[in-house]
């Protein structure tokens, strides 16, 4: 990976909420799942358009690393109590 690219950070999300360290709101965690699935669905779509010239290789990273995102939030409301 060359240094102008960040990582992505799926893993780290995950263990995270594993360990109860990623702690979110049910109403701030479904806000953020349903704008993860709709980048997943755009970057399904582009890399189905004939026409898309963009960085496939990059797109495919991300769409292989957003499904953890969306368990990372989903594990975190598992963890979160109201005060």
């Amino acid at each position: 990976m060359s240094q102008d690219r960040e990582p992505f950070a799926g893993d780290v999300l995950l263990d995270l909420a594993y360990s109860g360290r990623l702690v979110l709101g049910t109403d701030e965690a479904e806000a953020r799942i349903a704008e993860l699935r709709r980048t997943l669905a755009f970057g399904y779509a582009q890399l189905a358009d004939p026409d898309f010239d963009g960085a496939g290789d990059r797109l495919r990273e991300l769409l292989r690393e957003l499904p953890k995102y969306v368990e990372a939030f989903q594990l975190a409301t598992k963890s979160f109590t109201p005060r």
